[in-house]
């Protein structure tokens, strides 16, 4: 088994529940990391054998830019919804952090599992 992960990026969206955050982008920090299972493929030293880190990006970016959210859970079962969906991916753990809502951080961490 091998990973692939996108660790403490950072980006800008508005989402939450309060009233206070309606309104204001604040900061999302990210840390995604997928347990991938290639088989007895073989692979060369190409990037069509394997599973691109682009598709974490693409992910986080296709569940911000729909709706407006306000839970991290549906945002990080969007982004896991995605990811899995990929033959390779046979687990994802996910940590979205808030970044400006109190002293440190916040936010929710979930992994998911194929069947």
């Amino acid at each position: 088994m091998e990973q692939i992960y996108l660790k403490d990026y950072v980006c800008h969206a508005e989402i939450g529940v309060f009233e206070s955050e309606h309104g204001h982008k604040q900061r999302l920090k990210f840390n995604i990391f997928l347990s991938l299972d290639y088989g007895n493929r073989n692979r060369a030293d190409n990037l069509e054998d394997v599973l691109s880190y682009e598709i974490i990006l693409e992910a986080i970016n296709k569940s911000l830019s729909g709706k407006r959210l306000n839970l991290l859970e549906t945002l990080a079962d969007n982004i896991a919804t995605f990811c899995l969906e990929y033959e390779e991916v046979i687990m994802i753990e996910i940590q979205i952090e808030k970044m400006d809502r109190i002293e440190g951080s916040l936010g929710v961490r979930l992994a998911r599992k194929k069947e």
